[in-house]
């Protein structure tokens, strides 16, 4: 961030602006280590997720990886421009194109989308966000609800440029997915789990 740059508040969740926009060249010589996005010449950038919220996308990445079949990665927290200028992390992100090292990705190379709602990012995961990943084409979005006693999910897929819910599990049921590929999630065991399988 530059001597420039001022923190303005957005929810829980910080927009860092400062004197002219920030360009992606900007944005991509930010240090790898932070969870920023960039909006519109903006930055946005979200507090540190809890344990709970790491736990959960850690074992939810195991999962989806070892049920994914050959031709589609299962990464987490991955550079997705969604449009000129707006380049967003997701979670975990299913891409099409397995074994690439890439800066940042394409959406047609992006087959599913996975938020993990933090109380610091529930404005963004579940209205900004959405819309963003629906105007660029990715078909599948799975979002995880952490805010009742045990995770809650639901999956969406692209319908005419918005997302129609196909399948959701209340708190502590199994969310069975058809697509990108068929796999049967357990919130609550994931994000109970202390250990990798093994």
């Amino acid at each position: 961030m530059s001597s420039a740059a001022q923190p303005v508040q957005s929810g829980q969740s910080v927009l860092l602006d400062r004197v002219g926009p920030w360009t992606e060249q900007d944005y991509l010589a930010l240090p790898e280590d932070r969870r920023v996005e960039l909006l519109d010449g903006g930055l946005l950038m979200s507090p540190s997720a809890g344990s709970r919220h790491q736990r959960l996308s850690s074992q939810l990445w195991y999962a989806l990886g070892t049920a994914a079949p050959s031709g589609l990665e299962v990464l987490e927290a991955i550079n997705v421009r969604v449009a000129p200028g707006r380049i967003l992390i997701p979670d975990l992100v299913v891409v099409t194109r397995p074994g690439l090292d890439r800066a940042v990705w394409d959406p047609a190379e992006v087959a599913m989308v996975v938020e993990v709602v933090s109380p610091g990012s529930v404005a963004a995961d579940r209205a900004i966000k959405p819309q963003l990943y629906a105007a660029a084409g990715i078909e599948h979005y799975l979002r995880i609800e952490l805010g009742g006693p045990e995770p809650s999910g639901a999956a969406y897929r692209l319908h005419r440029g918005h997302y129609v819910k196909v399948t959701s599990s209340e708190s502590g049921q199994v969310l069975c997915l058809a697509e990108p590929f068929k796999v049967d999630l357990d919130f609550a065991q994931l994000a109970a789990a202390t250990h990798p399988p093994g």
